[in-house]
């Protein structure tokens, strides 16, 4: 019998993360998954009857990037509208929007996505102020970056129809709404997509994913989009493994149902519930015990109580599913640990592989508890190099010891943490996230460069239940991998973030590529 292997790979630099072989020259793959990885001598003599080969000439090769922390949904959505990322003032937000409202029919929403003030000279949120003279015939909404603050004009605020004296709806000294609402729920319900735009935001965004060398995503989708997820994996359009987080809300149907994280096809799993408990830094809305910078009474907002926190945490853990906690403020991390260290019994909690999203404020003694109940750090190493630099958001937020204390990788490494890394698409770029996490200046943050890998990789597969499945390049395991521009563990690691990603194979699929062969 002729053994065929679908595609080869060889005269490469491959970076298995196998530690039983770490460096290898070719690839073999037959039926999504790693048939023979080694010399080329061991898999050379597969080619007269492979399928597909493709000669590498000397490239790096890396297993596919699992992002921990996305929500690839809502960027493929977002996507169709005013992008506000690259501007550089309030005055040319304006100017985006102003021009994109021809697009626009009237009375329909415009919505602009993923501006950041704190990157420009005037550090202050859009209001109502700035965005009512762009259209009478509008209603507009233009969220921030970090998704917990949204700006709308007087339209959009009567358009929504929601409570002006509940929390999180800032006035002026007058008592008068500016517009800015910050982690409303209710609000995101005013505006949900179609079912026809969540499906579309699910090809574009796996096409987000693909031209990034991210393979697997963790989807923190809202409600109901699985079902949508799912069609696309049925019409063969998915391009990229998605592990979807559940809306807290919906842990109920999934007992009732039985289900548990994991479950699922090799394209589309259950992941963990998600859960809130506090917002983000950039919105001032993370729960905090000592204040904001100028604001200090201002501790943020606590968006789930702690004895419903613990009531939905027993929940979980009475019937096996994971939980996957949003907390960045210190005193809201100190309430997720404290509820898991309650558990009379907590023999179950490491096999269960609860996660802590975030924990941007963590400090060295939770580190050490958290490690203690086998709980996972998700963390964002972008954050670090987009926001813990000199002059950067964080301290407009917080004092300098404060600063120095956030995103401690290094520290959590140091005491054993079980440590994965995510973008939250800020930006969709683990190129990125690693640069900022090996290049940063305090050393408290700083990891090397395989470490940096290792957490983008096997430990996000860790996270996620799939570590005997993803996150190197393995025989048996799926054959999910990234072909490099150049070797990232030979350039210095301030040209990390310089380095293309030229190929993109999903189990042996080439999903991108901008290299002939």
């Amino acid at each position: 019998m002729i053994l065929e292997a679908d595609l080869i790979v060889f005269n490469g630099n491959i970076i298995t993360m196998d530690p039983k072989k770490p460096i290898a020259n070719a690839l073999a793959i037959k039926s999504f998954k790693v048939l023979a990885v080694g010399d080329e001598d061991e898999v050379l003599e597969l080619v007269p009857t492979a399928k597909r080969v493709i000669d590498l000439g000397g490239k790096t090769v890396i297993p596919g990037f699992i992002d921990a922390h996305t929500h690839l949904t809502s960027a493929g959505v977002k996507s169709k509208h005013v992008q506000l990322d690259k501007v550089e003032s309030l005055e040319e937000a304006i100017q985006f929007l102003t021009d994109a409202v021809p697009k626009y029919p009237k009375g329909e929403w415009i919505f602009g996505y993923n501006w950041d003030e704190s990157e420009w000279t005037n550090k202050r949120y859009i209001q109502s102020k700035d965005l009512d003279p762009i259209s009478k015939d509008h209603p507009i909404m233009v969220t921030r970056v970090c998704g917990h603050l949204v700006s709308v004009n007087n339209s959009g605020l009567k358009k929504l129809g929601i409570s002006l004296n509940q929390p999180g709806v800032q006035k002026d000294r007058l008592g008068r709404p500016t517009g800015i609402l910050k982690d409303i729920e209710e609000v995101w319900e005013k505006v949900r997509p179609s079912a026809e735009e969540f499906r579309e935001g699910v090809v574009i965004g796996n096409k987000i994913a693909n031209e990034k060398g991210i393979t697997t995503a963790v989807d923190n989708a809202a409600a109901g989009v699985l079902r949508h997820i799912r069609e696309i994996e049925t019409r063969q359009e998915l391009t990229t493994r998605m592990i979807v987080n559940i809306p807290v809300e919906q842990i109920d149907h999934m007992i009732s149902l039985g289900l548990t994280s994991g479950m699922g096809s090799p394209m589309v799993k259950i992941g963990g519930v998600k859960i809130f408990t506090d917002g983000s830094i950039g919105a001032k809305t993370a729960y905090v015990s000592r204040g904001y910078r100028e604001d200090s009474n201002n501790k943020g907002m606590l968006l789930t109580p702690q004895k419903e926190y613990e009531a939905v945490v027993e929940k979980a853990v009475q019937n096996n599913i994971q939980t996957v906690t949003h907390a960045i403020g210190d005193e809201a991390i100190e309430m997720v640990i404290s509820t898991f260290e309650s558990f009379p019994d907590k023999s179950m909690l490491r096999q269960q592989r609860h996660r802590i999203e975030h924990a941007e404020m963590i400090n060295e003694y939770q580190i050490r508890r958290a490690v203690g109940l086998g709980l996972i750090l998700s963390m964002q190493p972008n954050f670090v190099g987009r926001w813990q630099q000199p002059g950067g958001l964080y301290e407009d937020r917080f004092d300098e010891e404060q600063v120095r204390g956030m995103n401690m990788f290094r520290v959590a490494l140091d005491n054993g943490a079980r440590l994965c890394f995510g973008s939250d698409g800020m930006p969709y770029s683990p190129l990125y996230g690693i640069w900022s996490a090996t290049t940063h200046h305090n050393e408290r943050v700083k990891l090397t460069v395989e470490e940096a890998l290792r957490c983008y990789t096997l430990e996000s597969a860790y996270s996620v239940f799939q570590e005997h499945t993803l996150g190197s390049l393995t025989v048996g395991k799926r054959a999910d991998f990234v072909v490099l521009s150049h070797n990232i563990l030979e350039v210095p690691p301030d040209e990390i973030i310089d380095i293309d990603i030229e190929m993109t194979v999903v189990g042996g699929n080439v999903e991108y590529s901008v290299l002939r062969s």
